[in-house]
């Protein structure tokens, strides 16, 4: 029997910790799971500093091509910058499904807000619920980030858009509708530029950018588990292949 891995990658700035909720929901599911740490961060400002968009996306494509080598079937979920690595991914190798969450086209930006948003994310603790020891992590990080780290993700997200009209494996997108990072007109250009004969898409009303640590991250595990049960998923994937 082929197993079934997925892959979560994690956004710019950010780690796997944003994505742990829905990793230790699929393991309780029967699902192999990995966490990669995109090349740069969880180091120093020098080591994000240093990585480029090319190389975050190999951190993730040398293991899918290596679970997809072995026979395993692959689904990419990815959030918010990682969204736009599996729509590249999803375009270059014959995975079985993308999930996108809160995808990064359209984004607030440029350095100097950085700052606003921080600020924004800690007055919203209270509201979404959210690990206050996560997101003051991140809020420094996010403050600290190079000016040519946010040179790649602008490259990085360019790569995603031109990478979407190419993706054919079904297809879920799920977006928060109070995100103050990514506009939620995002996922509909995912939505409807992606050439997937079988694809969703779920606003959260309530949610703001990290989807799987809000108040409304039950929405994302039940839409996520039940895209990757469906039936059609599978056969779709197969008569494509």
């Amino acid at each position: 029997m082929v197993s079934d891995t997925c892959i979560l990658i994690h956004g710019f700035t950010g780690n796997p910790a944003e994505l742990q909720p829905l990793g230790d929901a699929l393991k309780r599911n029967g699902y192999e799971t990995v966490l990669p740490v995109l090349a740069g961060h969880c180091g120093t400002v020098e080591d994000m500093r240093q990585a480029t968009a090319v190389a975050w996306v190999e951190s993730v494509e040398r293991l899918a091509r290596d679970l997809l080598d072995e026979g395993k079937n692959v689904h990419l979920i990815g959030f918010s910058a990682g969204a736009m690595i599996a729509a590249i991914l999803a375009a270059r190798y014959p995975v079985q499904t993308v999930t996108a969450l809160a995808p990064a086209v359209f984004y607030v930006g440029p350095q100097q807000t950085y700052r606003q948003i921080a600020n924004l994310i800690k007055e919203s603790w209270n509201v979404h619920g959210l690990p206050v020891d996560y997101l003051k992590t991140r809020m420094e990080r996010m403050v600290q980030t190079p000016l040519k780290s946010l040179q790649q993700f602008r490259r990085l997200v360019a790569m995603g858009k031109a990478a979407v009209p190419k993706v054919t494996q079904p297809l879920c997108v799920i977006q928060g509708k109070k995100d103050e990072l990514v506009e939620p007109r995002s996922a509909d250009f995912v939505y409807k530029l992606a050439r997937s004969q079988v694809k969703e898409i779920h606003y959260l009303p309530h949610a703001g950018h990290e989807v799987c640590l809000g108040a409304d991250y039950p929405w994302v595990e039940e839409y996520v588990l039940d895209f990757l049960s469906r039936g059609d998923v599978h056969s779709n994937h197969q008569a494509q292949a």
